[in-house]
């Protein structure tokens, strides 16, 4: 008996649903779902912990910060024959102590926690859309970058900051002269961060190029080749490390000048005692440490923002 075949006509395709039209006939490799690698992201992900260990540093801080006033009392009661001050610079320290240990104990646990649930989701998403197994394996490496940015960027940043900001404050409460100083050396320092900046993103942008071809480089058992790879990220480290240090020497120079300036004025202070002295100076390299660690915070954001383009490519 024969069977009837349907014919369709070109009238009978517009009746086909759009849905089915669009079906491609070979499966494509999804594009991936990036939005989850940004730092926005991973942070309304992890709020509650992250705001946690953060308001820990805070204490902290404060706590750090309280130091140099705490010591400068503790000296001149003691040449006053009394003990208040060193009961205070006691207490600052002991408080410091048991803020400082919690704090470093949860944010092991946390960010350890972060980077193991952003490192899955990332293989496998980035698998998912096709990419291959030696750019997964460089970037799983390259995003513990985002969950460093919490752990260790953030915290460097809040600690230049209350190191620069709440140095000047306190320093106000001695001398307005030794404050303008202060602000006089951010002006050199914003300068240079900002073309440091822009260097060492250059930089970074080389150096990930290179790590993107390690597993590459290594399956090919090309004795020459692995050389010449790691003897060119050898390179790249060492052009990072030299913008560093010119930006360090450069700072440097305007560093001294703010110092000896702060010296002559804390010496001509009216009524001026021992522990004031040593506050002051001590307020000072706070502020100067805070400085110091601009560069690092600058080159590990530079590096944030590469890795970060490199998450969203989808080969």
């Amino acid at each position: 008996m024969p069977i009837d075949i349907p014919v369709i006509s070109r009238m009978d395709v517009g009746s086909i649903p759009t849905s089915l039209k669009s079906q491609p006939s070979i499966r494509r490799h999804s594009m991936p779902d990036t939005s989850q690698f940004r730092l926005q992201t991973l942070f309304s992900q992890n709020r509650v912990r992250i705001l946690a260990t953060y308001t820990l540093f805070t204490i902290e801080n404060l706590l750090r910060l309280a130091q140099p006033f705490a010591l400068g009392w503790a000296i001149n009661d003691l040449l006053a024959g009394q003990m208040l001050g060193v009961g205070v610079l006691v207490g600052q320290h002991v408080l410091h102590l048991i803020v400082g240990l919690v704090r470093q104990v949860y944010d092991t646990r946390t960010f350890a926690a972060i980077y193991s649930d952003l490192a899955t989701k990332m293989i496998v998403s980035q698998r998912a859309s096709g990419v291959d197994v030696s750019r997964v394996t460089a970037r799983a490496s390259l995003s513990r970058e985002f969950v460093e940015f919490f752990e260790n960027s953030i915290p460097m940043l809040m600690k230049v900051g209350f190191s620069v900001v709440g140095s000047v404050i306190m320093l106000a409460w001695y001398d307005w002269f030794i404050v303008a100083c202060c602000l006089a050396l951010l002006i050199p320092a914003a300068l240079l961060s900002h073309h440091y900046s822009n260097w060492t993103r250059r930089l970074s942008r080389g150096l990930h190029d290179e790590l993107e071809r390690e597993v590459d480089v290594i399956n090919s058992q090309n004795e020459i080749g692995v050389r010449n790879h790691f003897d060119e990220v050898a390179r790249w480290r060492i052009k990072l490390s030299n913008a560093e240090a010119i930006n360090f020497g450069l700072m440097e120079c305007f560093i001294l000048g703010a110092i000896v300036a702060v010296l002559f004025r804390a010496c001509q202070l009216p009524a001026v005692q021992a522990g004031d002295i040593f506050a002051v100076f001590r307020y000072l390299m706070l502020l100067l440490m805070g400085l110091d660690n601009l560069p690092r915070l600058i080159q590990q954001v530079s590096r944030l923002r590469d890795v970060s383009s490199r998450l969203h490519k989808p080969v």
